[in-house]
């Protein structure tokens, strides 16, 4: 009977155990039928081999990324039927250049009835307007404020809604940094810091601080890029110039900050020009000095050295290659009507300059091209060094 029971009991454990084997299979096998479909892709990708690369290359382009352009490579260049001397005069950049400019009662009274006619005529006025850049020395402040000058001579101002000439002429740059930009103070001068940025012409030589005074006009023209400076070696007072603080000129009777900034831009433009106010008035030689701070400005960095404020001609002067104009003299000043010349400057895509004399002074009071300029030109040659002015009004160096 015990035998039995032992055989009984055996036999119950292993039907129990084939039970619960059945069991723990189903179960197992129910799980994996259960899954979610998202999550048995995931499990069958990370099992596979990664693609070959070319196989894994999408055969369309997403919207991000750029469209296949067209085989062009056998198709002629539009520019390769053109000569080498038509592509490089595109590339050609034109700065002219005016000396100082002053509006009196009577022209501007012509202008309010006849307009820009009464400066200039058509041919001068192409001249400006057509130049990639046109700068001249506004010598007043825009303004209808302040109390002038105790003791000056010659004080001037002129109503801001006149700045309308300026662009009618074609101007893009004036410099400030001169003997009579704070004739009548201050407050007078920002005036003229606020007419000049609402009709978008650009100031150099002055600003509300030293910072803004000394900055350059920062321009980039058919690829090539211009850092140009104001500045001023004439001043009735001391007041007068920029600081940290105070509106004012950039002055460079000590040329050290000048010289500094030149280098500077030197490192990041093409061309770096100084517009200056310095000399003699009516003296046609440069004094020492003027010479002397030209060749710093060049020794710095400058590739070309523009002055004004003697009202007449001086000579001009290569150093180092370099040109260096002492005095353009009077453009449009008051009423006078001397010989003159518009400065154009031709930048090169190789970076060489040319400078072009435009002869011209006022014939019944409008600014003409002088028809035969031999004489002006040969009192030129006699006032420059080493320099001489073609007979079709080209600066050499000798």
């Amino acid at each position: 009977m015990k035998h039995s029971f032992l055989k009984g009991l055996l036999l119950g454990v292993g039907i129990g155990s084939c039970l619960v084997l059945g069991l723990l299979v189903h179960s197992q096998t129910g799980n994996l039928e259960e899954l979610p479909p998202e999550v048995k892709v995931a499990e069958e990708i990370k099992t596979e081999e990664p693609a070959d690369e070319k196989e894994s290359t999408p055969e369309t382009t997403s919207d991000d990324m750029l469209p296949i352009e067209e085989d062009t490579a056998n198709e002629p260049e539009e520019t390769e039927s053109e000569p080498e001397e038509d592509i490089a005069e595109e590339k050609n950049v034109v700065l002219a250049f005016a000396g100082d400019v002053m509006f009196s009662e009577q022209y501007l009274a012509a202008y309010d009835r006849d307009g820009i006619s009464v400066f200039a005529d058509p041919e001068m006025l192409s001249f400006m307007q057509e130049a990639d850049l046109f700068l001249l020395n506004e010598e007043f402040p825009f303004s209808l404020q302040g109390e002038a000058m105790e003791d000056k001579q010659y004080t001037f101002r002129i109503d801001p809604k006149y700045s309308k000439i300026l662009k009618d002429l074609g101007t893009d740059i004036v410099t400030v940094a001169n003997n009579h930009a704070l004739d009548f103070g201050v407050n007078a001068f920002c005036d003229t810091l606020d007419t000049l940025k609402e009709a978008k012409i650009t100031c150099i030589g002055g600003g509300y601080n030293i910072a803004e005074a000394s900055a350059p006009a920062v321009y980039t023209i058919h690829g090539q890029s211009f850092a140009i400076f104001g500045a001023t070696r004439v001043s009735p007072s001391y007041d007068w110039y920029a600081t940290d603080s105070k509106p004012g000129m950039f002055q460079t009777y000590d040329p050290t900050r000048l010289n500094e900034a030149i280098a500077n831009a030197k490192q990041q433009y093409d061309h770096t020009i100084v517009f200056l106010h310095w000399g003699i008035e009516r003296n046609e030689i440069p004094e020492d000095y003027q010479r002397t701070l030209a060749k710093g400005y060049i020794d710095a960095g400058a590739d070309l050295v523009v002055g004004c404020h003697p009202h007449v001609l001086q000579g001009f002067e290569y150093y180092k290659g370099v040109p260096i104009i002492y005095s353009l003299g009077n453009y449009l000043f008051g009423n006078r009507s001397g010989e003159t010349v518009l400065l154009q400057t031709t930048f090169r895509p190789d970076q060489s300059v040319a400078i072009q004399l435009i002869p011209c002074k006022r014939v019944n009071g409008i600014l003409t091209r002088i028809q035969e300029p031999e004489s002006l030109y040969q009192h030129l040659n006699e006032l420059s060094f080493h320099t001489e002015v073609s007979e079709d009004g080209v600066l050499v160096a000798q």
